[in-house]
């Protein structure tokens, strides 16, 4: 019976310590959506040490996504306000014109599969949204403190930004800074 009720006891205190655990965010209560059981399903075969970095890569590349299109979106809605809708064909560079066209070709080739973005500007190398903002700094000069703040978070960005396109998984301390760049961006540009 003294087994018994040391076991019943420690069970309580575990339940306990989940919760509490669970409460202060330290511990994530699992929550199995539909989606997420088909995703479990779909993945099961996987070795665990890839099912493990998809998870820790999904919080990058959700970054990622809405650094790059913060970007994108400030480009498009300043050059508008200067220039117009046709902003692209007066902004951009030859070699960015070039890309759009030959990645739109290649859209129109393959029709089986849904394309970018209608607008030149996802058209572009995250790159090419760097030289853009530093090419044309009459335009964008007020924003930031100066071009190499601009051209340093894009390069390092963009740096990782090519380790995640190419599913490999990101380190830690790589994840830090592309957050550090993301917050950064949000504050200069509000």
């Amino acid at each position: 019976m003294e087994d018994a009720n040391n076991f019943l006891l420690k069970g309580l205190f575990a339940s306990y310590c989940i919760r509490d655990l669970q409460t202060s965010g330290v511990l994530r209560t699992p929550i199995y959506n539909d989606q997420e059981k088909k995703d479990h399903d779909l993945f099961v075969s996987a070795s665990e040490t890839i099912r493990q970095g998809s998870l820790s890569m999904q919080r990058y590349y959700r970054m990622l996504y809405v650094f790059e299109n913060l970007v994108r979106e400030f480009i498009m809605n300043t050059f508008v306000d200067v220039d117009g809708e046709s902003w692209f064909e007066k902004r951009a560079t030859k070699g960015m014109k070039d890309k759009y066209d030959k990645r739109k070709a290649s859209e129109e080739k393959n029709q089986w599969h849904t394309g970018r973005n209608e607008h030149p500007v996802f058209y572009l190398d995250f790159g090419d949204l760097g030289n853009l903002l530093t090419n044309h700094w009459d335009v964008f000069g007020d924003f930031f403190p100066d071009q190499a703040w601009v051209a340093s978070r894009v390069s390092d960005c963009e740096r990782t930004r090519n380790v995640i396109a190419h599913t490999n998984e990101l380190p830690a301390e790589e994840g830090a800074r592309l957050q550090m760049h993301l917050q950064d961006w949000i504050k200069q540009i509000g």
